[in-house]
């Protein structure tokens, strides 16, 4: 076998094994997020809030996590970095996704454009816009209180 034919043989059994690897999908980046790892990171960026529970998108690149004082949070990958937010009730815009369990969502006065979000089902979608929408109240000690009505 001459030089050349042999150059042309590997060249093709290269291009041959990188065409595979990528169409099976071993070249794309796994993100293997779990909510384990998205409490770290938001406990490291606000260190004094308590979180009640995670719901992370269908995706994985966006977490939404229930603060125990009627708060949200929020997580989004973005490349090799997160951003981490706290949302209070009614600083967002939330709307249902027609055909798919999620939510556009619009960020009033923020940096942050806002988008899709699809859960894995409708019940996450419905629980995270309670939270968004502030549907968990903390309840106040004036709403408490039983009314006076003259008769003491």
């Amino acid at each position: 076998m001459s030089l050349g034919a042999l150059i042309v043989v590997v060249a093709f059994a290269v291009i041959l094994v990188i065409g595979a690897v990528h169409y099976t999908g071993g070249s794309g980046q796994k993100d293997n997020r779990d909510p384990g790892e998205v409490i770290l990171e938001f406990a490291r960026a606000y260190p004094g809030e308590a979180i009640r529970s995670v719901t992370m998108t269908k995706d994985g690149n966006a977490s939404f996590l229930r603060l125990a004082d009627g708060k949200t949070g929020f997580m989004q990958s973005m490349g090799r970095h997160n951003v981490a937010r706290l949302i209070l009730p009614g600083d967002v815009a939330v709307q249902p996704i027609g055909d798919q369990p999620g939510l556009r969502i619009e960020f009033h006065e923020s940096t942050l454009k806002g988008g899709d979000y699809v859960f894995e089902s409708a019940e996450d979608a419905a629980e995270v816009s309670l939270w968004l929408c502030g549907g968990f109240a903390l309840a106040s000690p004036a709403l408490d209180a039983p009314e006076d009505n003259g008769n003491a």
